[in-house]
């Protein structure tokens, strides 16, 4: 009774705290008004990591209304919905003013990067440390002393998507615009990703934090709990889109950075961060197609889905069908990014994630931000091409390794029924 009356103080606890993070924020916007950059930074920022939680924890409940695929996909979208805020506001921004479409695009090679680099590393770890924690208390049986994560074959879907638009984005830096025909080729890959994921048969999900204590209500509570808790944390996240925007603009010139480099790490952090924490609780406890596997479908969003929206947003804004502009420097970012995301789908090519795979992943990573903080700026450009050729070269020789898979890998990934491939369990060691 003690314990479960503290996992359920802990969980009203996690709501309360989710919600209060964007109490600050709404003051700020509605009753306050000015204050200094760097504290509107922090105000917003955290506004957007509550928003982000409610929005999580209401998708991951919307799993009991709606095929286990497309709830995973449906997660994904909406856990990235401040991301699309920022990226979008940006680039209507970029629309009415064409020298700031870099922001636009640096806002959204930034978070794609930090997805795979940070995400997908960080929950492989957590889910390593949980792993042998578990094993060393003798609860897992398995005897495997390497851990790594494993998907199951329903991932193929996500892995031929992220290819198809990888290596689709691998030609954008040829180019010096992004065009409405680039966001239809990509719209189309997403479409065929949901169409794919639609057919996959319902599951029974596992609920852990607030979402278990609101799953514990009766049907028709908890259907208006989890609208009101989405529609309440989309508003704000609409609401503060501009405002942190805005922030983290002044800030970096205050502080004497550069915008460029704020707008691509330190505002996908914000927006990022929230959906890495469930992802991380799934991890801990083995359940890694909701850890890794939800932070997979987000890659696949924002690389298909996002990207398909910018230009979009830049020719409503701009009245206009010619592009957005990219500079060379946001050529180079599109390459790398680009590069990052075919080195990233080549390591789940055996539906596996190692330890060692997600610490290279890491280095990789972090080597780009360091290089993008300290170096100059013919630095930078010389360090983003030579990543690029690195993710590529690493890409090209795992493919060659393991070329015996990729006739099933496509066939699995489109033809394969999912609900065949929904039927096998994943293992967790």
């Amino acid at each position: 009774m003690n314990a479960s009356s503290g996992a359920q103080r802990r969980q009203v606890l996690a709501l309360v705290g989710a919600a209060g993070l964007c109490v600050p924020a709404l003051l700020l916007r509605f009753v306050i008004g000015h204050v200094s950059a760097p504290v509107g930074t922090l105000a917003y920022g955290a506004a957007f990591i509550g928003a982000a939680l409610l929005l999580v924890w209401g998708t991951e409940l919307a799993q009991l209304e709606v095929p286990t695929g497309l709830a995973l996909s449906a997660l994904a979208v909406i856990a990235i919905l401040p991301e699309y805020a920022i990226d979008l506001l940006f680039a209507y921004q970029a629309g009415q003013n064409p020298g700031t479409s870099s922001l636009a695009l640096a806002n959204m090679t930034g978070a794609n990067r930090l997805l795979i680099g940070i995400g997908w590393s960080v929950v492989v770890f957590v889910g390593a440390v949980s792993y042998h924690r578990a094993r060393r208390r003798g609860a897992d049986g398995t005897g495997e002393r390497r851990y790594s994560m494993h998907l199951r074959r329903l991932a193929t879907v996500d892995l031929v998507v992220l290819a198809a638009a990888s290596l689709y984005m691998l030609h954008i830096p040829l180019r010096s615009t992004l065009t409405l025909v680039d966001s239809a080729v990509l719209l189309s890959l997403f479409g065929f990703y949901v169409f794919r994921l639609v057919r996959a048969p319902q599951e029974e999900p596992e609920f852990i934090g607030p979402p278990a204590l609101i799953n514990r209500l009766p049907t028709a509570k908890r259907r208006t709990v989890v609208v009101v808790l989405m529609g309440s944390a989309a508003a704000v996240i609409v609401l503060m889109a501009h405002p942190l925007s805005d922030s983290i603009v002044q800030t970096g010139q205050l502080l004497g950075l550069d915008k460029f480099l704020m707008v691509q790490w330190v505002a996908p952090l914000a927006t990022e961060s929230a959906e890495l924490v469930p992802a991380c609780l799934f991890a801990w406890r083995q359940l890694p197609n909701k850890g890794l596997g939800t932070l997979l479908s987000s890659k696949i969003n924002q690389w298909t889905l996002l990207v398909s929206m910018v230009p979009a947003a830049y020719a409503l804004a701009a009245g206009s069908l010619n592009g957005m502009p990219i500079s060379p420097t946001q050529q180079q970012a599109i390459l790398l990014t680009s590069a990052q995301s075919v080195f990233a789908m080549s390591l789940l090519f055996d539906l596996r994630l190692s330890v060692p795979q997600a610490a290279l992943i890491l280095t990789l990573f972090l080597s780009d931000v360091a290089g993008s903080v300290v170096l100059s700026d013919d630095a930078r450009s010389v360090l983003r091409l030579t990543l690029s050729a690195v993710y590529l070269v690493l890409a090209v020789a795992r493919i060659a390794r393991l070329r015996h898979r990729i006739p099933g890998v496509l066939r699995d990934g489109t033809r394969t029924h999912p609900e065949r491939l929904l039927g096998e369990r994943e293992p967790t060691g």
